[in-house]
């Protein structure tokens, strides 16, 4: 299994990061923004939160320990004081797989462990299966608004849930469980082949 790094964003991303913004499947998860702004304006957008709005939002680069990005990740509506933020990412389309999966979790980690959060806020429009089954989706929601965000043309709702350290902790040894039981399962059936 590999472990993604993270990396801050840079100026160098942006194009690709552009490209994810524009890319079919994944504008229908997102509001309108990148649909309705030039690539201009995306641009200075990005460009404007590496260079001045750290204290508030930070973008960073998903990467494969090759060095090729898997995705990107932003943290906005950061409060250091509480530490708390709202996560968001966005897996290029040929790592939505494994891979993708795995670079989440290492920003995650980061997060945690680098950035020192308590608390993070997810949210994910209803019918973005992407990551996320949708029965996976209405058993973290803690919250659902109707009518949150505006894309692909049409208003959708959104599910919200914070999950802080003690989640985040259940989280990884479930992973860790998981992991297990699925190499236990596969070395037992090697073992029965021979």
């Amino acid at each position: 299994m590999i472990t993604p790094t993270i990396r801050h964003f840079t100026e160098a991303d942006i194009p690709q990061r552009t490209a994810l913004l524009r890319e079919q499947r994944f504008r229908a998860n997102l509001t309108d923004f990148a649909v309705v702004s030039s690539d201009e304006a995306l641009v200075v957008n990005q460009t404007r939160t590496i260079e001045g709005e750290h204290r508030v939002k930070r973008m960073y680069a998903m990467c494969h320990p090759d060095g090729r990005t898997l995705g990107f990740a932003w943290i906005t509506s950061i409060d250091w004081r509480s530490r708390s933020c709202e996560l968001s990412f966005g897996v290029l389309p040929q790592y939505r797989g494994g891979y993708g999966a795995a670079a989440v979790a290492a920003m995650h980690r980061y997060i945690r462990e680098e950035l020192n959060m308590l608390t993070v806020i997810n949210q994910v429009l209803v019918h973005n299966t992407m990551l996320v089954s949708a029965e996976g989706l209405a058993e973290q929601a803690q919250v659902r608004c109707s009518h949150d965000s505006f894309t692909a043309g049409e208003w959708r709702s959104s599910c919200y849930w914070t999950q802080d350290a003690e989640d985040y902790e259940r989280s990884v040894a479930e992973h860790e469980e998981r992991r297990r039981a699925i190499a236990a399962r596969i070395r037992a059936g090697a073992g029965s082949a021979s």
